[in-house]
């Protein structure tokens, strides 16, 4: 089966076509976890579990850990069977904050307080048993916040939780061999169809497939056949066929294969 294991179907962006959205997905027969990112939105996440083969995941993401807090108690009252990770969670050095009034630029005491956050996340994902999806994204301009990859890695390191994906991957090998040395999963999307992303490609092209995740982001980084239109979970399909092509493999086999690896992470 094909899945989209990060979406945000539960963003406001969806608000006037969710039917039509979920309509699509059911036509192709596929799945899709929605991903929180604050706590509204990890709680939309839930609501719209309704929908078949649709599931959720909750968390607060880094870059909005200064617009509420993180009540863990809170968002363990959202759990249900149809939850089946914790997060997005992680560290973001290119961004602070969401809100423009709380933007900052990114000081010890800002990854402090994402470490902390992200800190609580993993506490739940151990107390539920659940797998972590992360966020991880580095500075653009600063060459002193170009390590988040491996700072996720010490965090989980510390609290030895190395359960989950590292979504939207866009590090380097090395950031890419230590994640599945670690036994973790890497998620691709839409990225890796972009004309100026070689790189990524050569990675994906080193990855093992069983490793592998394929996701859309949705609203966010259409694939390049959709590049400037919302993006939505079919178009993860995308993602599959270019996979399949940089690695020589059956469109098919993709799609069975990133299916078993979700299974296996998610316990679908």
């Amino acid at each position: 089966m094909l899945i989209d294991t990060h979406a945000h179907l539960n963003f406001k962006a969806f608000s006037n076509n969710l039917e039509d959205v979920y309509k699509r997905c059911e036509e192709v027969k596929m799945s899709v976890i929605n991903v929180g990112a604050q706590y509204d939105t990890s709680k939309r996440a839930v609501e719209i579990t309704k929908y078949k083969n649709f599931y959720a995941s909750l968390g607060l993401h880094p870059i909005h850990v200064f617009d509420e807090d993180f009540i863990l108690e809170d968002y363990k009252k959202l759990f249900t069977d149809k939850v089946l990770a914790i997060g997005e969670t992680g560290l973001d050095y290119f961004h602070s904050s969401k809100s423009e009034e709380n933007k900052e630029p990114i000081t010890k005491n800002v990854i402090d307080k994402q470490v902390e956050v992200f800190e609580q996340h993993i506490k739940l994902a151990k107390e539920l048993d659940l797998p972590l999806i992360l966020h991880g994204r580095n500075s653009n301009d600063d060459f002193r916040l170009q390590t988040v990859y491996f700072d996720l890695c010490k965090v989980l390191d510390n609290h030895n939780y190395y359960n989950g994906v590292f979504h939207c991957f866009t590090g380097s090998q090395m950031e890419a061999k230590t994640i599945i040395d670690n036994g973790m999963y890497i998620g691709f999307t839409g990225i890796i169809t972009y004309p100026n992303a070689e790189n990524l490609r050569d990675i994906v092209k080193y990855i093992p497939l069983d490793r592998m995740l394929i996701e859309t982001d949705s609203p966010y980084l259409a694939p390049q056949k959709y590049r400037g239109q919302s993006n939505e979970p079919v178009y993860v399909i995308e993602v599959a066929k270019q996979i399949a092509e940089i690695k020589n493999l059956n469109l098919e086999d993709v799609i069975e294969i990133t299916w078993n690896n979700a299974k296996k992470l998610f316990k679908i």
